[in-house]
């Protein structure tokens, strides 16, 4: 949750060499914003953090085109976890190109419970991975829509370099073989298409978001294991008009595959187990509960704003994790619950806090807390 936020805007002008500074072309909105922070779920507990932002653009261009920017990251929560970090976000040739990504360092105390169906019958236990992360992007956009960003292709590189600091002995990360129980360095590169036609990215009320990726993770780019990441995510937002006040349908729908075969080989799968997908996109479910080499979930939200800057919230999901794609079946379906509030400090953006309250029907129905900014999706 965003408690403090300052901004300072100025226009400069740009250098006048080639065209005239008295032209409006010349012209630039920069400013920089800062903002402390507080925020909560379930894995965390109560975090402290601040971040610093600061964006330029053409005076010219239009609302719906987002600036370029670079933020400054730091959080730490009371169960000692922190994070230090910086995001970039580049447009050039009148936003043709876009070059975006990240870069952090964090020592962050997780839970282990297990792979699949073993969230539910083994307890879990504790372990601290130190890890640096980077990736940089690099998309083209093919096609501009009336509203949002329209259709881009890209390629991408990340790369991931964890040491395993502690874990239980005797434990499963200490006693079983587990890839990854050691760390190592994740090394990838891959491509992606991304169709985006939202009216707002920081709370949707019309549009879709559909993201297809994939990147190979292989020795020949550095990285210690050997697999292939498919990922998928969809998102729609409808508008519906009840009582004149616009109430919003929102629906998301996300597919993780990570592949055993690398072409047409059927070498033996070794992605570690952090890198492997889990149904914690569902509030309610933590964080590496019910990992697996394959997930899959939908969710659907019921937005109703009121008094202009309050929005009440209803929603349900449900997921299953497997082996493999063939095997994915709703045997093992898990479902959640839920409703929540938000406050949007600035609703001309749509910039605001949530509070969610996710009950999985599993697990025994434990209800957990949600306390941070923006939209789930």
């Amino acid at each position: 949750m965003t408690i403090a936020f300052n901004s300072i805007q100025s226009y400069a002008e740009a250098d006048s060499t080639s065209i005239s500074g008295d032209a409006p072309e010349n012209k630039v909105l920069a400013g920089t914003r800062w903002a402390p922070f507080i925020s909560s779920s379930p894995e965390t507990s109560l975090i402290l953090g601040a971040q610093a932002t600061h964006f330029w653009r053409p005076i010219l261009q239009p609302d719906s085109e987002r600036p370029s920017s670079v933020a400054l990251t730091g959080l730490v929560s009371l169960r000692g976890q922190w994070r230090v970090g910086a995001q970039y976000d580049l447009y050039f040739n009148n936003f043709t190109w876009r070059i975006f990504g990240n870069v952090g360092f964090e020592r962050f105390p997780l839970d282990f419970f297990g792979i699949g169906v073993q969230s539910l019958n083994s307890p879990s236990e504790r372990y601290t991975p130190e890890t640096w992360r980077g990736s940089v992007n690099a998309a083209y956009r093919l096609l501009s829509t009336p509203q949002g960003a329209g259709l881009s292709a890209g390629v991408r590189y990340e790369v991931r370099a964890d040491r395993i600091l502690s874990r239980v002995a005797q434990g499963m990360l200490e006693s079983e073989d587990i890839e990854g129980a050691n760390g190592g360095v994740m090394s990838g590169a891959g491509g992606f298409l991304v169709l985006d036609t939202r009216d707002n990215v920081f709370s949707s009320w019309s549009g879709a978001y559909i993201e297809a990726q994939s990147t190979v993770f292989s020795p020949l780019v550095g990285s210690s294991f050997s697999f292939v990441r498919h990922s998928l995510d969809a998102r729609y937002f409808q508008p519906l008009s009840l009582f004149s006040i616009t109430h919003i349908l929102a629906l998301q729908g996300g597919l993780t595959v990570i592949d055993e075969r690398i072409g047409s080989s059927n070498s033996a799968l070794n992605a570690p187990f952090y890198a492997l997908p889990s149904l914690s996109p569902l509030r309610g479910i933590l964080i590496g509960q019910f990992a697996d080499r394959t997930t899959a979930f939908v969710q659907a939200e019921y937005r109703v704003p009121f008094l202009e800057v309050f929005e009440a919230v209803a929603f349900v999901g449900a997921g299953a994790s497997s082996p493999n794609l063939e095997t994915l079946t709703t045997k093992g379906l898990q479902a959640i619950v839920g409703g929540g509030i938000r406050f949007f400090f600035d609703p001309n953006e749509r910039l605001g806090i949530r509070m969610d309250i996710g009950v999985p029907t599993a697990l025994g129905g434990l209800p957990r807390f949600y306390f941070t900014f923006g939209e789930a999706f």
